[in-house]
């Protein structure tokens, strides 16, 4: 289950949605239920988001239970208008939610730690996210086609992609292609909390009002996303809270080169594949070493080798592990 189904999508906890329900329909010893028989007690219920729905269905659940946490009070501030405000109910809803669940999957040894520190009860267990990786592989022979498309001449691309949110970092990659005019930058994501996303009207004047080498996209299919990752030069994603980050995994799966702030989750899962920066100053000198074509090829080896973890057969491999788990401590 996912509210997002119903709710807000084109965001990462939506994307991860959608890959459980493909890989599950890809292993023969599962079935996806619906209706009367989702509530049965032989049913293992996975849920991936945290509102009210979410609690009620599992107040209701029969069987056993599990819910992955992509969501921690850390991804709202930045995120959703007046997060910091309500921090301490957030933490105590937060808390409660995830108690409810039989198992809670911790998507990094990062959300491992913050679960800890919220006081969850129940077991954690670190279930890393994947994806099929063959969907974005397949695109790499039309780049050329692909780069002619969006428009592309011969500068190197960089590309950002997420939500428009202060957490995101829209500002500092803005900032960056200020100081660097002769590249392109690309920002692909929308503002889907609307009037509740946190510094909308601020965003919302840089989106309408950005400098000639800086593009934003909006909120585009997933599968566009995937021909922006194929197309781009450069990875380059400042943001302030991950707990996985998605994105940055389509981008190593497509070979790109990573620029991104030296977060815990990331230092979890690519190691040192990436190129950790902190401020404004240090990511434009990042990127200026990545204007060699050379360079920005063996960045993206390492990138796309901290990537072949986390890919489809490794999805279904979780996923089961997880089911039975949640199944054998009921």
């Amino acid at each position: 289950m996912s509210e997002s189904v119903f709710t807000v999508r084109g965001h990462g906890v939506h994307s991860v949605f959608e890959e459980s329900i493909r890989a599950i329909n890809q292993m023969p010893e599962f079935e996806c239920v619906s209706g009367v028989r989702a509530y049965g007690r032989n049913v293992v219920l996975h849920v991936h988001t945290m509102g009210p729905f979410a609690a009620l269905r599992m107040l209701a659940h029969r069987g056993p239970s599990l819910i992955s946490a992509h969501v921690t009070p850390g991804t709202l501030l930045g995120s959703i208008k007046g997060a910091h405000l309500a921090r301490g109910p957030v933490r105590w809803y937060m808390r409660r939610v995830f108690d409810l669940a039989t198992l809670v999957l911790s998507v990094s040894g990062a959300t491992t730690l913050e679960l800890e520190e919220l006081g969850v009860r129940g077991p954690i267990v670190l279930a890393a996210n994947a994806i099929d990786e063959k969907r974005i592989r397949s695109l790499a022979a039309r780049r050329p086609a692909l780069r002619r498309g969006f428009g592309w001449d011969g500068r190197p691309v960089v590309l950002g992609v997420g939500q428009i949110q202060p957490r995101k970092g829209v500002e500092e990659f803005v900032a960056c292609a200020r100081s660097l005019p002769h590249l392109r930058f690309v920002w692909v994501g929308g503002m889907q909390f609307g009037m509740l996303s946190d510094a909308r009207h601020d965003l919302t004047r840089l989106r309408e009002n950005p400098p000639e080498n800086v593009v934003f996209t909006g909120l585009v299919p997933r599968e566009e996303v995937f021909k922006y990752c194929a197309a781009a030069d450069v990875f380059f994603l400042p943001s302030k809270h991950e707990t996985f980050g998605l994105a940055t995994l389509e981008a190593a799966v497509a070979g790109l080169p990573l620029v991104l702030p030296d977060l815990p989750c990331y230092r979890d899962w690519l190691k040192d594949a990436y190129l950790p920066g902190r401020t404004v100053n240090e990511y434009v000198e990042l990127l200026r070493e990545l204007e060699d074509e050379r360079v920005r090829a063996r960045w993206g080896e390492r990138a796309s080798a901290a990537a072949a973890g986390h890919d489809s057969r490794a999805l279904r491999d979780g996923l089961r592990e997880a089911y039975l788990r949640a199944a054998a401590e009921r």
